[in-house]
This record gives C-alpha cells, sequence and structure tokens, in this order.
C-alpha cells in the first residue's frame, strides 16, 4: 500500500511550481543579515497553504519561521533550510532550458522550494500522517557574517528538533553520515609605534609582526602534515589551511601589524574546548619577541557529527532514495559544514542532508535543474511517509 501511495504522490509534484517559487525567491536578493524580504515571501507563499506561520524576529534582518503539519504528540520529522546567501555579487537571475540560474539557486532557495512543494501534495493529497511534519527556515548561516545563531536558537527550543530533521541541501547522490567541524582561526601580530624604515629610521631590536607571522603560519602548515598521518575511515585526516597571511604596506617598512588566517577542520569527536586548544598550541609554539602581542580570535560554523548508520531515518531517507530512482543511496563522510553538523551536536537528534543537486553552491554561476528539484522533491515524499508512516 505504501509503494502505491509515494507513487501517487510523485505524480502530484509541479516542476511548474517548483521552478516558479525556486525563481522567485531567487529573484530577491538575501545575502546574510539582510533576509526579511525573502523570508517574508516564502511566508506568504507557504502560508497560502491554510496553515499558521509562526514568524521569529529574534535577530534582526534574519527571522525564522515554524510551520507545523500533522498528528502532535507523536515522531517529528523537520525540514530544514536558510533562505540567506553569501554576498558575492551574481548575473541577474534567470531562467533558461529548464536551468535557473541566481545567486541562491542551488544554495539553497531551490531545496526551500522542495520543502514547500512536499508539504503542498502531502496536504492537498487527503492522506494524514502519523507524527507531525514541520518546515523550519532562518537566517545567519552563512559565514563571515552569519554563525548559525538563529539555527542554534531553533535547536535549542522544546518544541522543535525533537526526533530527526532532513536539511534540504547536501548529498544528492550519496548521504553523509559522518561530517567534519570547522574552526576558522584569525590571529593578529602587532606592536606600539609606527612603521619604520627597516634599515635607515628603526632601531635594533623593533620586532617585526611579518617574521612572527610567518613562524606562526609555517608552524600550522607543519601541523597541518603531521595530521595527515591519521586517516578516519570516511573522513580522511583532519586539516590546518592557510586563507590570508598579510601585513605591512611597503617592502621597506617595518609593520605595526600583520595577519594570519585560515580554518582548521576536524573529527566528530572533538568539542570546542579541544578546538580551541589546538589552535592555540600552534600558535603558543613559536616563541615570539619582547614587543610583539598576539591576538587570536576563533569563530565556528559547527562541531563534526556522527549519524547511526542503521537509525530510523536513515533507513527512511535510503528507502525513498531507492522508490524514486531505483538506486541504493550510498553512505558516505563530508567535510562541508552545513545546517546539519549544527543540528546534530546542538539538538542530538539523527539529521541528515539531501539537496536539490547543484554542484554550484557560491559559485560565480550559480544554477540548479528543475528536473532535479522534483527528484528531490519525491525523495522527500516518500522519505517522509516512511519515518512518519500513515495513520489509520
Amino acid at each position: 500500500m505504501t509503494d502505491e501511495v509515494i507513487a501517487t504522490l510523485c505524480q502530484q509534484v509541479s516542476a511548474q511550481r517548483l521552478h516558479d517559487l525556486t525563481l522567485e525567491l531567487v529573484e530577491i536578493p538575501s545575502p546574510t543579515a539582510d533576509a526579511v524580504r525573502v523570508t517574508q515571501r516564502y511566508a506568504e507563499r507557504v502560508g497560502a497553504l491554510g496553515l499558521p506561520v509562526e514568524m521569529d524576529t529574534t535577530y534582526a534582518g534574519s527571522p525564522s519561521t515554524v510551520i507545523r503539519w500533522g498528528t502532535r504528540g507523536g515522531a517529528q520529522l523537520v525540514l530544514d533550510g536558510h533562505l540567506d546567501t553569501i554576498h558575492a555579487p551574481h548575473p541577474a537571475p534567470k531562467s533558461r532550458d529548464g536551468v535557473i540560474y541566481g545567486r541562491g539557486a542551488g544554495d539553497m532557495k531551490s531545496g526551500i522550494a522542495a520543502m514547500v512543494e512536499t508539504l503542498r501534495v502531502l496536504r492537498e493529497s487527503g492522506i494524514t500522517l502519523d507524527g507531525e511534519l514541520v518546515l523550519v527556515t532562518h537566517a545567519l548561516h552563512e559565514a563571515p557574517v552569519g554563525h548559525m545563531e538563529a539555527l542554534i536558537a531553533l535547536a535549542h527550543r522544546d518544541d522543535l528538533f525533537t526526533d530527526a530533521a532532513l536539511v534540504a541541501e547536501g548529498g544528492f547522490d550519496e548521504v553523509y553520515i559522518q561530517g567534519k567541524g570547522q574552526a576558522i582561526f584569525d590571529v593578529t601580530i602587532s606592536r606600539e609605534g609606527e612603521p619604520l624604515h627597516e634599515n635607515v629610521a628603526r632601531p635594533r631590536g623593533i620586532p617585526n609582526p611579518m617574521h612572527l607571522a610567518a613562524e606562526i603560519a609555517n608552524a600550522f602548515v607543519q601541523e597541518d602534515r603531521r595530521l595527515a598521518s591519521a586517516q578516519h575511515p570516511l573522513l580522511g585526516s583532519e586539516t590546518f589551511f592557510l586563507g590570508q597571511i598579510h601585513g605591512g604596506d611597503f617592502y621597506n617598512r617595518v609593520p605595526t601589524r600583520a595577519y594570519v588566517n585560515g580554518i582548521h577542520r576536524y573529527w566528530p569527536d572533538k568539542d570546542w574546548e579541544d578546538v580551541h586548544a589546538r589552535i592555540h598550541q600552534v600558535v603558543d609554539s613559536i616563541p615570539r619577541a619582547e614587543g610583539l602581542t598576539i591576538d587570536i580570535q576563533i569563530g565556528g560554523n559547527g562541531l563534526g557529527y556522527a549519524v547511526d548508520p542503521d537509525s530510523r531515518l536513515v533507513r527512511a531517507l535510503q528507502w525513498g532514495y531507492d522508490r524514486v530512482t531505483g538506486r541504493e543511496l550510498p553512505l558516505v563522510g563530508g567535510n562541508s559544514v552545513s545546517d546539519v553538523n549544527i543540528i546534530a551536536r546542538e539538538a542530538g537528534i539523527p539529521v541528515l542532508g539531501h539537496g536539490t543537486g547543484s554542484s554550484t553552491a557560491h559559485a560565480d554561476l550559480e544554477s540548479v535543474r528543475v528536473a532535479d528539484i522534483v527528484r528531490t522533491t519525491r525523495v522527500f515524499l516518500a522519505t517522509v511517509v516512511r519515518y512518519l508512516g500513515l495513520a489509520g
């Protein structure tokens, strides 16, 4: 009977509705911390289904929404997504030959559209779920402007993220059951005084912040090489990556400040105390000249996570994927930090990511195929029905 229900539900998915909502959301710019307009438009569209939309405006410029449907008191499955995008410029949104182009097309407004279409089809089908389906959206996702504050606040509520969640972003033909965490580190080395000529006006003994920055940068490189010797079966090695090393304003002037910036990716067994301690240990391993001060800022977008491969959610997503595609969904590990990391560690529930197939997140030209949004919506439908079951 379930297979018949899934087949009927999948037939009701509208490629046109998915196209139109995705493009409509993409046409509204929503760089992180400026997501009010796109959230209001989303709330209007999903609210038209006749369900109340809870709007949380705790964070100015970055509202969150919660929409519920189904049977309260039983199992709960959350479909989650963020409506903000990175700040990078992008050509004007457009649709051509079954592909939607625009900032946020793949990351992740098409996933939001798939969430809405999933709820619409279920609600209009007349079936009753033996549990509660909840749609959650938020912003403040994209670093360095956002730090997942809105999602963390939602994850700490008693009435949300109680059982399991699907994030509409991530694996398309594989599912990440383990993921690394990510910490961004900023090391600033400074001295008092003004920039000085390195030979003529520089008093003997004035330290050069750039020299210490170079040594600290090399220490991170050496630590990255050391970490490469240990391999996780799904995640590979932990890493340090340097993104910026700079300072000074002229080739023969002693600068007053230098800067080292990068990312540390680490396994799920680490907590924030472990991460901070490791970064400080690398920096502190380098002796510093008198007169130099070091400031270390560490920001994190999420800790690592692991989901039991035999959990009910994993089985439901694999079953749904198989019913829609006719193929087995491989279980793998991932390096990218997403909402999955936050929900897994903050709410402590099984959570998986399943996106719309776009591989162009943060690219100069971001795009998504409408056919892939359709497929993801059908996988969502099958997974929701499998996980929550039918009442009666």
